[in-house]
């Protein structure tokens, strides 16, 4: 059986899609105001809804060709300029006012139309049409590919394939319109097609927004409020359940913490506490496991590191904080730390390895603090003790 299509209400049909996303949009915006981009969609939405009305309108003969021919054309490429600048600012999360400037597109397209008149051409009018809305939705799609790295949401690669599809159709229809029959799809199928894609987009859309809102939970679950840096949840499930060899895990104490916070005030102490873990952070390798556990107690998991190494990352890491400057209620603050290490074998639990590790910072502590004492060298030989632990009394 051949089914044809009616344009007519094909159009129906593609504006209702417009209408829908629109309203998901404002929903979505209403639930997440801290979301960038989704008001800017839901207009969007609203003006091609809008130019898809008056096409229709058109259609029917209900309206004046010269009418309806710009209006529509105009709100239809000052729909997708939208479009772009939304999903832009939807997957960056954030504002740039150059974005506005696509909205140069359609007016200057306006202007040339009221000068040339080329929009009571359909042809003419259907492939400018078409052309532009496949570079927005073409530049839409890769800009939410670029922005995965900095945010790896999964949704990314379904959210770009739908725009990816919609460019395609766009596409199609121009070539259809320059070169008939090279491709075997008329536009009432393209814009039929179009609506899937448009329902696609508003749903992938929202489900970034559930993603990133997930994600951002997790990330303040597993993250200590104060410092920024990861808690002691985040990381125990970094910790391998079993076979530490060739692992090592280093818990940090700051010395004479209440010190400070009697002597300069909690503020300052909590000043101290930043500073230390901002530090730490920027002096860790690529795969080093850092955290606040608790207090002034900071955890720190080497991962495929020896007993050799990571008593030389410990050291560096002690000489970088003895030097380090914090001011804290208009003084300086001078702070030291003091590690306890413990070397992973094939045995063993990682509670076996932090009470290691905190016998270590005990002996460290009892020791003078301001130093680095390995676990093995608090039941060694004295001889071999002196090379196991580094640091210096104070």
């Amino acid at each position: 059986m051949n089914t044809q299509l009616d344009l007519t209400t094909v159009l129906l049909l593609h504006k209702s899609s417009f209408l829908v996303g629109a309203f998901c949009f404002l929903y979505a915006r209403w639930q997440s105001p801290r979301d960038e981009g989704l008001g800017i969609l839901a207009s969007g939405f609203f003006f091609l809804a809008l130019a898809s009305t008056l096409a229709g309108y058109g259609e029917q003969q209900l309206l004046p060709a010269y009418l309806w021919t710009l209006s529509s054309f105009t709100l239809g490429i000052g729909g997708y300029a939208l479009f772009w600048i939304g999903v832009r600012r939807l997957s960056a999360g954030r504002r740039r006012k150059a974005d506005w400037l696509a909205l140069s597109i359609p007016a200057a397209g306006a202007a040339i139309g009221l000068a040339t008149h080329f929009h009571v051409v359909n042809y003419i009018r259907a492939s400018v049409f078409n052309a532009t809305a496949f570079a927005f939705l073409a530049a839409a799609a890769l800009a939410v590919i670029a922005d995965r790295n900095r945010e790896p949401l999964p949704v990314r690669a379904l959210f770009a394939a739908a725009m990816t599809v919609g460019a395609s159709l766009c596409l199609a229809v121009v070539i259809g319109l320059v070169k008939p029959g090279v491709i075997p799809i008329t536009t009432t199928y393209a814009f039929f097609l179009s609506i899937i894609c448009h329902f696609a987009i508003a749903l992938f859309a929202l489900v970034l927004v559930k993603e990133r809102a997930e994600a951002e939970l997790r990330c303040s679950a597993d993250t200590d409020a104060l410092t920024g840096a990861r808690n002691r949840r985040w990381f125990l499930t970094q910790l391998p359940g079993s076979n530490w060899h060739g692992d090592c895990l280093i818990v940090m104490d700051l010395d004479f913490f209440k010190r400070i916070n009697d002597r300069y005030g909690h503020q300052a102490g909590d000043q101290a506490l930043i500073a230390f873990a901002d530090l730490m952070r920027k002096n860790l390798r690529k795969g080093d496991c850092f955290a606040r556990l608790g207090g002034e107690e900071f955890g720190l998991y080497l991962p495929q590191t020896s007993e050799t190494q990571a008593l030389f990352i410990a050291e560096r890491l002690r000489r970088a904080v003895e030097e380090l400057v914090v001011i804290g209620n208009e003084q300086h603050i001078a702070l030291s730390v003091s590690m306890g290490l413990a070397a992973g074998g094939n045995e063993g639990s990682w509670e076996d390895l932090f009470n290691r590790a905190d016998a270590a910072l005990y002996e460290a502590k009892r020791g003078g603090r301001n130093r680095v004492t390995s676990f093995s060298s608090v039941t060694a030989p004295a001889s071999t003790s002196m090379e196991l632990s580094f640091g210096r009394v104070g």
